[in-house]
Parts: C-alpha cells; structure tokens; sequence
C-alpha cells in the first residue's frame, strides 16, 4: 500500500519534531547530571503504520534515572515537548530488560539518536 504524500510529509514533519525535542533533552540531561544514552521512535510511526493525524511514540533511555519516579522522569522533560510527541522515560536497565512490554518495544524501535547506544550507554564514533 502506498502512502498518501499527506501522510509522508506528516512523517517528516513528526520526525523532525522529535529530533528537536532530543536535541533539547540532550541538554536538559547534561544540565541534570544524568546522561541520554539513546532515543527511539516505536509506535505506529517506526512501524509505517501511521496516517497523517498520527502522533510519534518517543523513548528516551536515560542513565541515572533508575531510582526516579516514572511520572517525575517525565517532568523532567514536559516543558521540551512539542505537539503531537508522546514521550516515554527509561533507564538504560529497564529498556535492556527482558520484560515483554521492553522486548516489544525494542522489536519497533527506530534509533533516531545514534550517538550512543542504550546497551553499552557509551557514546560510539559515528
């Protein structure tokens, strides 16, 4: 099935909406003394699946947010947020769990910050 240009140019409009916000977390964690360590989209938009009204699933896997509440991880980035993003906080840890909800959002996972990985949590050199 082909995609309605509506719907990919709405793929790149999300995409690029994300990508501000990770840029923008990169920073908030550096200011925070924690480390962003990766950021996936998964959902409809990683799987093709999305129409234009879509919104785009973002994770970040942080370092140093273990012993923080999940509401609170999210509070540490809401005033980043653009709309139409739906964000989703975890540790390193969590996101490399064998738990299922990780392991399925891990088979959807699209890197859209590949300058490090959430396995190893050390920057690579691409």
């Amino acid at each position: 099935m082909v995609k309605a240009l509506s719907a990919l140019r709405s793929q790149e409009e999300a995409l690029a909406r994300a990508r501000r916000l990770v840029g923008r977390a990169e920073a908030r964690c550096r200011e925070l003394g924690v480390g962003l360590a990766a950021a996936y989209i998964v959902g409809s938009r990683a799987r093709g699946d999305y129409a234009a009204h879509s919104d785009v699933d973002l994770v970040l896997v942080v370092r140093g947010v273990r012993d923080v509440n999940p509401l609170d991880r999210l509070r540490m980035f809401m005033d980043l947020l653009e709309p139409g993003v739906e964000l989703r906080v975890y540790d390193v840890e969590e996101w490399n769990s064998d738990g299922v909800w990780a392991k399925e959002l891990r088979s959807e996972a699209v890197e859209l910050w590949p300058h490090a990985t959430a396995t190893t949590g050390k920057h690579d050199e691409r």
